[in-house]
């Protein structure tokens, strides 16, 4: 007789399906590897908690709310939502293998985020609250279970308990909780403090950076955020806090100052262009960034304009998961550690914004960054940040594979983007140069020697603290009237502390010029920082990272800027042998000589090199620079008012550009 049986209702004994189960749980565990993973699973599931209950309560009175608790100390890490919040159902078996209640649309509905979370870590504590329902429960020793081999191990079980560890449970009216601590065998990470984040404000760079509280949303697209608190306990006990009103990826570009889009670059050369002028010829605002980024849409991903040759096959994938795509390219990597050492301040050495290519799905980052597959110029790789986002994409689990063809896309997309822009570098900053040679005559030198001699031989030195206290106003009590009321104005500028940095070797006078200074950068740094309000002629906290001190430079004072002009036109002054000029006014007949960049108005902010420095004075035909100079007429017109100067300075310097 034929027999027939329904292989998924017959049964094994116990001891084989405990053996399956572990076997199942082991595979899910084997995905996960990175160290940010138990931040990102729990933070996707409060996210997606607090989506479906936004959802369903579309009246608009609810407001999604996650809080997050580091606790490096005692190595614990909780997260509470106030979202739809598991039934007892959902709750008794939602840590199954393969079990999910997530809607279809959700950042994950693979059933093994809960699994890893469970089985992963040797103690979870979960807890839910609904209007008919409410459990918190602790859960110990899984992951030691689940790497037994001899069976001695009991298979854990959810045991009810009344101490919850993570206190913003009680502040919700719906919603979960989920804390591990790092306790135990065979868990990773064992502990919190492989970042070197231990502040509130650290740690919301690095979540930001390594987990979906960073959401991936493309220029125009709409978007909300929830509420995030955030709660840092250090090894000292020490607590920080921080509430994350933008739940968004840092695109570097948003903190990395000095930054143009192509987009940007591109419609300035068509204004360019429609006013008949050369497109080449940027305004000074698009020199010396600190780096380059664009958006590509699907459809500017397939065009031409991106010059690279895509298969019909790939066509199809781009579209049919609606790639989207960011790129940031920066003049050095330098740009990253100095953001992660000194802006951040994490560890040395653990860049958390860095090249490679990231890919994305749902609105998050997906796993670890990948290298950008370049042939030739490889040094690129690590100076361009490329995200690649696939809307309906399907991770595989732990989050971390995509489908192969949509990894090949991503690479040749990266690859073929940043020889784009490596045709734009030349807008980027340098990475090394040398100062220019501002003493070319042996006249010069030997006059520079001598002062220098004669600064080391008889040093010039108060003692006394109050001797220039600000007395906030000049004893020149009117408007300079020729050279020596500007040399006047100057220096009580300088001894006031309006101008700092600038140190004065002589005023004597030369057969040719007037005298010798230097920039200086001593601390207190602050001294030197912008601030519109506080310290308008400052520069940008990126220049300020070190002491210095200039070589000597040659000195020229000026009634008027033009008179300078008609010497060095008479060769009676050398303009290649000066290095600062300080004039009341910059008279009117400069533009046939020379292009002026206005350090007064805030776009050229980032290329003020020192402290006071008002205006760069470049040749109108080659474009290079020729010397620095202080207008100081202008310079009183900006303190007095900073935003109203901005006008003044565009109109004179920047409308024909």
């Amino acid at each position: 007789m034929s027999q027939k049986w329904d292989p998924l209702e017959e049964k094994p004994s116990d001891e084989i399906v405990t053996a399956t189960i572990k076997r199942q749980i082991k595979n899910i565990l084997k995905s996960y590897t990175g160290w940010y993973d138990p931040f990102s699973e729990l933070i996707q599931n409060a996210l997606d908690a607090v989506d479906h209950r936004r959802q369903l309560e579309a009246s608009g009175k609810y407001e999604p709310h996650i809080w997050i608790k580091i606790d490096i100390k005692n190595k614990t890490l909780s997260v509470t939502d106030n979202g739809i919040g598991f039934s007892e159902e959902q709750f008794r078996n939602f840590l199954a293998p393969n079990v999910s209640y997530k809607k279809p649309n959700n950042r994950g509905n693979k059933g093994v985020g809960a699994t890893y979370l469970g089985y992963g870590f040797n103690f979870l504590q979960i807890g839910t609250k609904l209007a008919d329902y409410y459990f918190v429960g602790n859960m110990t020793n899984g992951r030691e279970w689940v790497e037994d081999d001899s069976g001695t191990e009991v298979r854990p079980n959810i045991k009810e308990t009344t101490k919850i560890i993570h206190e913003a449970f009680g502040q919700i009216d719906r919603g979960s909780t989920f804390s591990i601590c790092l306790t135990g065998n065979y868990i990773r990470p064992k502990d919190l403090a492989y970042s070197g984040a231990k502040t509130a404000s650290q740690w919301s760079v690095v979540l930001r950076v390594k987990t979906p509280l960073g959401g991936i949303y493309f220029n125009g697209e709409d978007y909300y955020h929830p509420k995030c608190h955030l709660t840092v306990i250090d090894e000292n006990n020490v607590t920080t806090e921080e509430d994350i009103g933008n739940c968004e990826y840092l695109f570097p570009h948003k903190v990395i100052s000095t930054c143009k889009s192509l987009r940007d670059i591109n419609a300035k050369q068509q204004d360019l262009i429609k006013k008949r002028k050369d497109a080449s010829k940027l305004p000074d605002s698009f020199y010396k960034l600190n780096g380059l980024y664009n958006y590509w849409t699907t459809d500017e991903i397939i065009s031409d304009e991106s010059k690279i040759q895509w298969s019909s096959n790939e066509k199809d994938l781009i579209n049919n998961f609606k790639m989207h795509c960011y790129v940031f390219f920066c003049y050095s990597t330098d740009v990253w550690d100095k953001y992660n050492d000194d802006i951040v301040k994490l560890r040395k050495g653990n860049r958390i914004l860095k090249g490679g290519l990231q890919l994305a799905t749902n609105n998050m980052p997906q796993g670890d960054l990948i290298d950008i597959p370049l042939t030739r110029n490889t040094h690129y790789q690590n100076v361009t940040h490329i995200i690649a986002h696939y809307y309906g994409a399907d991770p595989d689990l732990g989050r971390k594979g995509f489908q192969p063809e949509l990894v090949d896309v991503a690479k040749k997309f990266s690859a073929g983007i940043v020889k784009m822009f490596i045709n734009w570098r030349h807008l980027l900053k340098k990475e090394t140069g040398a100062p220019p040679n501002i003493v070319a005559e042996k006249k010069i030198y030997d006059w520079i020697r001598e002062q220098e001699e004669h600064e080391k031989s008889k040093p010039l030195f108060i003692s006394r603290t109050d001797a220039f206290l600000p007395v906030k106003e000049p004893s020149l009590t009117s408007q300079p009237l020729n050279e020596q009321d500007v040399i006047s104005l100057f220096n009580q500028l300088l001894a006031g502390g309006v101008i700092r940095g600038i140190t004065i070797m002589s005023t004597s006078q030369h057969e040719q010029y007037d005298g010798i200074c230097r920039i200086r950068l001593l601390k207190p740094f602050e001294n030197h920082i912008f601030d519109k309000i506080t310290n308008p002629l400052g520069v940008e906290e990126s220049k300020v990272s070190e002491e210095f001190t200039s070589p000597p430079k040659v000195l020229e004072y000026k009634y008027s800027f033009s008179a300078l002009l008609e010497e060095i036109e008479k060769e009676v002054k050398i303009e290649q042998q000066i290095g600062l000029v300080v004039a009341w006014d910059m008279g009117g007949n400069w533009q046939a000589r020379y292009d002026i960049t206005p350090l007064l108005h805030f776009d050229n902010l980032h290329l003020r090199s020192f402290h006071g420095l008002t205006h760069i004075i470049k040749s109108a035909s080659t474009g290079d620079h020729v010397f620095y100079a202080i207008i100081l007429s202008e310079l009183i017109e900006y303190i007095n008012d900073p935003d109203e100067a901005q006008d003044i300075q565009k109109t004179k310097y920047m409308s024909n550009i």
